[in-house]
């Protein structure tokens, strides 16, 4: 190895150390940390005036969460399955992942079909349509009738609701698409497996993906909601369990344990956006 390769690749290695510390400072935005201290702040003051019964502290909440992260015996007294905090989150965060990768398999390909083929969109536009504008819980009694109470009619659920945002998404990235590109690879020869790789995907994956984190900030909550509905396990079934107990300390626990898993797992996806579409940050 030269002198000269041996020189870029350590100069290289600083300059990707500081890549990854930008994106940590733009995850640690001081906007969002101050937001969040003044919330803390606010919920701490009004718990000066409020009983516990109503309003538990921040500091109550946090013990409860470490408590009955890995042991809550009394869960198993109301029915749940797992008598702990860890074991209902991974129930919840499996179907997530399940429903989202699906739901988005069978929303992204309907919508970019749809896009390219006049009669597929008249077939499909009016089902999406219309299940956009109704509320996806009206569909919870009859999943329930059609899948029983168990993790079956949960997922459906989460992936009616998130085929649906993702038919939207990639539907309109495809329309969107300017045919002066697709024209132009036609006149110098490129095939329509060629148009697709590297025209098509590439113009559409951004937005696609920037639906996905939407569609999946919006599952955490539908999945726990789906879970109230008669699941024997998850965040949903706990949040029952410990409202039917008047359990206020309990319940922000859970809710807290659940809105920091979405969080973490909204970060992993915002860091693999970046990366995977980094050659579109200039448009973005």
């Amino acid at each position: 190895m030269t002198s000269a390769e041996q020189s870029k690749i350590l100069s290289g290695a600083p300059a990707a150390r500081l890549s990854r510390l930008k994106i940590v400072l733009a995850a640690l935005d001081p906007l969002r940390v101050a937001g969040m201290v003044l919330f803390v702040v606010v919920w701490q003051v009004l718990t000066l005036g409020l009983p516990a019964i109503i309003l538990p502290t921040p500091l109550g909440v946090v013990k409860r969460l470490f408590s009955d992260f890995l042991s809550a015996p009394a869960l198993s007294y109301y029915g749940v399955s797992e008598a702990n905090l860890y074991g209902n989150l991974i129930y919840t965060t499996e179907n997530v992942a399940i429903a989202v990768t699906i739901g988005s398999a069978i929303g992204i390909l309907a919508g970019l079909l749809s896009a390219r083929f006049g009669l597929i969109r008249a077939i499909i536009d009016p089902v999406m349509m219309t299940a956009g504008t109704v509320p996806i819980l009206v569909a919870a009694p009859f999943l329930l009738i059609w899948f029983g109470v168990g993790r079956a009619s949960a997922v459906c659920l989460v992936i009616f609701y998130v085929a649906v945002i993702l038919y939207v998404f990639a539907q309109r990235a495809a329309t969107n698409l300017d045919p002066v590109y697709e024209e132009s690879a036609r006149t110098l020869g490129a095939t329509p497996r060629r148009m697709v790789r590297d025209i098509l995907i590439p113009a559409t994956v951004p937005e696609i993906l920037g639906g996905l984190r939407i569609a999946l900030a919006g599952a955490w909550g539908l999945e726990a909601v789906a879970e109230l509905l008669g699941s024997q396990s998850g965040i949903g079934k706990v949040l029952e369990v410990l409202a039917g107990a008047t359990d206020p300390q309990g319940i922000m626990a859970t809710l807290l344990v659940l809105g920091l898993t979405a969080i973490i797992v909204d970060a992993f996806a915002a860091f693999a956006v970046a990366r995977t579409t980094k050659w579109n940050a200039p448009a973005r």
